[in-house]
């Protein structure tokens, strides 16, 4: 009986310890597999803000130096940070016209040239060119009406052509009703045919002579037009050398000789022209004739024969009505004529209006731009800067953008000046909460001053930042041993504060609910303390680089997770990294 009471004892006693090493197992195995936390307890105290920011220095204001003109560099005479006074010498110029009167010059050349070819090709008159010229040319309004009466009077004239080509018809008609239609025509038939024939092929020829011919003529009157324009631009020039009062300077005199020598060049030229085309003039004007005069007879003959024609067919009619209608017809066909030669003058008419109107634009439009572009001209000699480029102020200079050789157009900016006395200022984006814990006049600290510069930063001025509207441009002014380009990392602070309750920065985390931070609440079990993270909603006051004053349902002593191994929840069961 005590054997197996002991057997019962031994074995509870085994499955105890069996039991108890379970349990230590099982307690170590969960631990492990719970994510592992990182705990800082909730403090209070001072916290000073601080915004930090980087950036280069530059001037407050600083000058330009340009060239209204496109030239080349020459020289450089300073050098970068070298100390300029107003009026030293910075560049030297190449001697040259700038590309811009070189440009205009040229173009002025071309104009004048435009301008003459269409003053001599118009065929005007000296009286009319500078009239022209003097702005007292005809309006727009009476050159259409010009325009509108050429063109009326061919109308009319063609109407009149229409109506005596329709009596002629008429009366031809009449005498075909009243023609012997038994009587024998054939030979005058074959007359009328020959005679067509004859004053087509002279009709051809003197269009050929025509087209040879026009051309001709036409360059001949433009060469007399150009003689008489050139003679009375002699006259004019001789006159006046003539009529130069006895108090006239010798440079006055020079002058109206040489507009005479110069009148008198272009006015041999103009006679050298005139005979050359008077020249070919007469090598077709023969030919011309004589191709006019043939026209004329066949057309005659052709006239004849058809009058044969007419007599014969009304050979046994009534001969006095027979004389009536030929003779009415004779009356109708030179009406014919008549009408088709003012036909003829009407449409030469016209042509001469338009072309003496078309010219008189022409001209007046080419004189414009050559003015124009002699003011140009002008306007580009007046303001030429000549050689040397100085120093309009004095200062530093900060910046040389080009070189000897360099081609500077117009208005680039060749040296940058920061003028003497004036600040130098960085500046940096910061976002608009930083931006609200930063005021005027607060003294930054300056991170990055590695070879203990004499320089010093004050905040002077806090403004929107053009390129991202929600954040803010800080800029401090920077005083001491600075230049342009310096760079610098700076922080500026807000006075410190006492705070009761102060977190980890890297505690605080936000979701879509706002922002909050996860603390180990502690619960005991038999087999010890469980700890899970649970979350409390706070608003945060200020921070610094580590620390944040917030407000929430926290009573100061509660510890904050700060790091995890892994992404936790609210109220999951964590594992204390000290542990």
């Amino acid at each position: 009986m005590t054997d197996r009471k002991d057997k019962i004892k031994n074995i509870t006693i085994i499955f105890l310890l069996v039991m108890l090493i379970l349990t230590f197992f099982s307690n170590t195995i969960m631990n492990y597999s719970l994510v592992e936390v990182s705990t800082q307890q909730v403090t209070s105290g001072q916290i000073t803000s601080k915004v930090r920011g980087s950036g280069s220095v530059e001037a407050s204001e600083s000058y330009s130096v340009t060239i209204e003109e496109t030239r080349k560099i020459a020289t450089v005479n300073v050098k970068k940070d070298a100390e300029v006074a107003t009026g030293d010498l910075l560049f030297t110029l190449e001697d040259t016209d700038s590309d811009e009167l070189d440009a205009a010059k040229k173009s002025l050349n071309e104009a004048q040239a435009a301008y003459e070819s269409a003053v001599l090709t118009a065929g005007i008159t000296v009286a009319e060119r500078q009239s022209i010229e003097a702005g007292k040319g005809s309006s727009l309004t009476q050159k259409q009406n010009e325009i509108a009466a050429a063109n009326q009077r061919v109308k009319d004239a063609q109407a009149a052509v229409d109506a005596a080509q329709a009596s002629v018809d008429k009366i031809k008609a009449q005498i075909d009703a009243v023609s012997n239609s038994t009587t024998d025509t054939t030979a005058e038939e074959k007359a009328v045919l020959d005679a067509e024939k004859k004053n087509s092929e002279a009709q051809d020829s003197l269009t050929s002579a025509e087209s040879a011919y026009t051309p001709v003529k036409s360059a001949y009157d433009t060469a007399l037009s150009g003689l008489q324009s050139a003679q009375s631009t002699y006259d004019e020039a001789k006159t006046a050398y003539d009529n130069l009062p006895s108090t006239a300077t010798e440079a006055d005199k020079q002058t109206a000789k040489t507009s005479v020598a110069i009148a008198e060049t272009k006015l041999k030229a103009a006679k050298a022209t005139y005979d050359a085309r008077k020249d070919d003039l007469n090598k077709v004007q023969g030919s011309y004739d004589s191709a006019k005069s043939a026209a004329t007879d066949s057309k005659n003959a052709l006239s004849n024969a058809n009058y044969n024609l007419s007599v014969k067919k009304l050979t046994g009619t009534n001969t006095a009505e027979a004389n009536n209608l030929q003779a009415q017809l004779n009356t109708a066909t030179a009406a014919l004529t008549d009408a088709n030669s003012a036909l003829t003058s009407a449409t030469n008419d016209q042509k001469k209006v338009t072309d003496k109107i078309s010219g008189e634009v022409t001209i007046a439009s080419a004189y414009k731009t050559m003015t124009d572009l002699q003011e140009e001209v002008a306007k580009l000699q007046a303001k030429s800067i000549g050689t040397e480029i100085t120093s309009p102020i004095s200062g530093t200079v900060t910046d040389i953008a080009v070189t000897a050789g360099t081609t500077v157009n117009a208005n680039d900016v060749m040296m940058t000046i920061q003028p003497e006395n004036k600040a130098y200022v960085l500046q940096f984006s910061v976002t608009e909460n930083q931006a609200k814990k930063v005021r005027v006049g607060d003294t930054a600290e300056i991170l990055n001053n590695w070879y203990g510069n004499d320089v010093s930063a004050v905040v002077s001025a806090i403004r929107k930042d053009p390129q991202n509207r929600s954040n803010s441009i800080i800029i401090c002014e920077m005083k001491g041993d600075v230049s342009v380009g310096d760079s610098y990392t700076l922080s500026i602070g807000e006075q410190s504060s006492n705070y009761d309750t102060i977190v980890p920065t890297s505690a605080i985390r936000e979701d879509s609910n706002g922002k909050f931070i996860l603390i180990i609440e502690s619960k005991s079990t038999p087999l010890g303390n469980r700890y899970y993270a649970r979350r409390v909603d706070v608003d945060v006051i200020t921070s610094d680089d580590t620390k944040s004053a917030v407000t929430g349902a926290l009573e100061g002593y509660e510890y904050v997770i700060t790091t995890t191994t892994k992404p936790i929840k609210e109220n999951e069961q964590v594992r204390l990294a000290s542990e």
